[in-house]
């Protein structure tokens, strides 16, 4: 499943992605997890900040 939003495009039902149409920052996470870690607050952390690393496709996932 191929999916598109905020200038990003990535595939797999399971990806969690935080639009910037809502306030979002536009990341792309792993799963639902990683996007709630990310806004423990309701504002958006820096993936980086958090321990993350990026994929060549620009997801966010646990090291």
């Amino acid at each position: 499943m191929r999916v598109a939003c905020c200038d990003r495009d990535w595939v797999g039902a399971d990806r969690a992605h935080c639009c910037r149409r809502f306030d979002g920052c536009g990341q792309v996470f792993d799963d639902a997890a990683l996007w709630d870690a990310h806004r423990p607050t309701g504002t958006c952390l820096t993936p980086a900040t958090l321990g993350l690393t990026q994929t060549k496709n620009g997801i966010w996932r646990r090291p």
